[in-house]
């Protein structure tokens, strides 16, 4: 019987990769609000900070599975870049896709960028 506690070796390979992405994600997120005239509060600064991180580590995962051939670690850490830029608001959007293409109902989340999604021409926009 086969360790069911084993960590898959392909986990193990991208492990580094993942790392430097929620890293990157972070560090892009932190100092695009340490940037700004206000001084943010240091809890909301962090959270914020990690929220980024593990946006950019999704995207960077997700890349990994769906571009064929794979893609470039330079390329997934430059979007770990541009995701952490961005903030924790494209997991979001992205769960918003997920749910209705599920059918399931949205939930309420709170990194959302607007409550409802916006509505151009009779169609939802993401």
């Amino acid at each position: 019987m086969p360790d069911s506690s084993a960590i898959p070796a392909s986990l193990l390979i991208l492990a580094p990769l993942l790392g430097a992405a929620f890293a990157a994600g972070s560090i892009t997120q932190l100092a695009r609000l340490l940037g700004q005239d206000e001084t943010p509060r240091a809890r909301a600064t962090a959270a914020l900070a990690v929220a980024a991180g593990i946006a950019a580590l999704t995207v960077a995962a997700l890349m990994t599975v769906t571009l064929r051939p794979d893609p470039a670690p330079a390329l997934l850490l430059a979007a770990a870049c541009v995701t952490g830029w961005s903030g924790p608001g494209i997991l979001a959007r992205l769960g918003a896709v997920i749910e209705r293409r599920l059918g399931l109902s949205p939930s309420p989340t709170l990194f959302a960028p607007e409550s409802a999604p916006d509505k151009r021409d009779g169609r939802e926009q993401i």
